[in-house]
């Protein structure tokens, strides 16, 4: 086959941006023909691909032509396995070029070729674990741009991004909220795949090849993953929140993984740090497994609730008492954040009775956890202070120095500009909207749901029988059930 006769089937599909459900479906019809008549001449095109290299991936625009720029990395990569020699740099530039441009709707047909060239980006074989993690990140935002709905590349990420220390890189995945897991419910059989209504549950499924299967303890690890890499951030808001996803995840047959008990440990000492008193379990988390933190949780519970009660002796007895356990839990560099961070709440927390509080009187009214007593002089309290200041802790606040030279620490009032306010008026309104959508796509999802339609007559079955709310079963049951894939669990 020609140069040319390659290049016409590589750029032979007319790229269209769907407007209206006709136009998608037409799109759909074309898509479909150029996947054809690329697999029917795949024989004759891979040579002229590998001996044209250079001016082959001249000829394509992977944001206009994505499934043979597509197709043509991919017959590059099969042939690193052969004696043919292959143009690695190209191939590398081509692959990075690809992953940042490629259009989304086109990749929906190539699902499977795109995960697995997302499988050797993220395995180390093509590129260094940083530039990887970038990659990796750019791709699944490509996808689906709410970075909403989880898929088996997500844990990849958070995998590669854990081991290598490049959390910055894949920030802007990890922060998403996952709402949505892939599952075999609701395939739309017929679905238009390249119509931009689509929702991702019905893009992004094993069928279409641009997620693996998801398990439950993928999910647990993805989001144990990013609380640790947001500790590293010393970000401990959102590890805590990422760890309170693990810990409050619908388990099967009442058990308790061993990866859940570690997040709750570390959940417990983000949340002192992040919130300065001890967090309160989710109302949803089953009995089973409160009374099994309770137990397994039990030295990192003692010392929230000292925390919490200002008992700067009962804290510094626990953890010292407890150090083989913060030794072998690898829990020490948090510990420590504990109680470096026990002085800074109390101090934090005399915003409540002070607006403007005398330094000598900051340093009367707390304590230091690693002594149990007051700090030696004002000198420290400045020091940590200023400290305080500098992490955000007293935003706002500020250091005063009367006529006399004593220091006083002056808390401001929480008020807004007229500007700050109508800026928080429409990012709520922007939430609002967000959540409405969300909402209607979960819903439309559930009432489609056979296993979720049988779950509610039998709940409104139990309701008639004997009086009780249809609603309040739903969490007891719902550990039993996938709702990833719709099916029960199995071992």
């Amino acid at each position: 086959m020609t140069m040319e006769k390659v290049q016409d089937i590589l750029t032979g599909l007319a790229v269209v941006k769907p407007s209206t459900h006709s136009a998608a479906k037409a799109y759909d019809a074309s898509i479909r023909q150029h996947l054809a008549s690329l697999n029917s001449s795949t024989s004759e095109i891979g040579p002229v691909v590998l001996t044209k290299t250079k001016e082959i991936l001249e000829t394509l625009d992977p944001s206009l032509h994505s499934i043979s720029y597509l197709f043509v990395l991919q017959t590059l990569m099969e042939s690193a396995h052969s004696d043919a020699p292959m143009p690695v740099k190209l191939l590398l530039d081509a692959t990075v070029n690809f992953l940042h441009n490629f259009d989304p709707l086109q990749t929906r047909y190539v699902g499977q070729s795109l995960r697995i060239l997302l499988e050797k980006v993220g395995s180390g074989q093509l590129f260094s674990a940083s530039t990887a993690v970038e990659l990796l990140d750019a791709a699944i935002l490509r996808i689906d741009p709410t970075g909403s709905m989880f898929t088996s590349t997500h844990l990849m990420l958070a995998q590669l991004a854990h081991n290598s220390h490049s959390v910055e890189a894949a920030l802007s995945a990890l922060d998403r909220d996952i709402l949505f897991y892939p599952h075999s419910l609701n395939t739309r059989e017929n679905s238009v795949l390249c119509d931009p209504s689509l929702p991702t549950t019905s893009y992004i499924t094993t069928q279409t090849g641009l997620t693996d299967p998801v398990t439950i303890t993928m999910v647990l690890e993805y989001n144990h993953l990013r609380g640790l890499r947001y500790i590293t951030r010393r970000d401990w808001i959102k590890a805590k929140e990422a760890f309170e996803q693990v810990i409050s995840h619908p388990i099967k047959n009442r058990a308790v993984s061993k990866i859940m008990v570690e997040s709750y440990r570390r959940w417990v000492l983000v949340a002192l740090l992040g919130q300065g008193r001890a967090p309160a379990l989710p109302s949803y988390a089953t009995a089973t497994a409160q009374s099994a933190y309770k137990i397994s949780g039990g030295a990192y519970n003692n010392v929230a609730e000292a925390f919490t009660a200002l008992d700067a002796e009962a804290l510094k007895s626990h953890i010292q008492e407890n150090a083989t356990i913060w030794e072998e839990d690898g829990a020490w560099p948090l510990v420590h954040e504990v109680v470096s961070a026990y002085q800074k709440w109390q101090i934090v927390g005399l915003r409540q009775t002070h607006q403007r509080v005398e330094i000598s009187t900051v340093r009367e009214m707390t304590l230091n956890a690693e002594t149990g007593k007051m700090s030696e002089d004002d000198d420290a309290i400045l020091t940590l202070i200023r400290q305080m200041m500098e992490d955000g802790m007293l935003h706002g606040s500020s250091l005063e120095q009367d006529d006399s030279g004593i220091w006083y620490l002056a808390f401001s009032r929480d008020s807004l500009t007229e500007a700050e306010f109508a800026a928080q008026i429409a990012q709520s309104y922007h939430n609002i909207e967000s959540i409405s959508k969300q909402y209607k796509q979960m819903d439309d999802e559930l009432s489609s749901s056979k296993d979720y339609v049988k779950f509610l007559a039998r709940e409104q079955k139990r309701a008639e029988k004997d009086g009780a709310d249809a609603g309040l079963g739903f969490d007891s049951h719902i550990e039993d059930e996938d709702l990833m894939s719709g099916s029960t669990y199995r071992p």
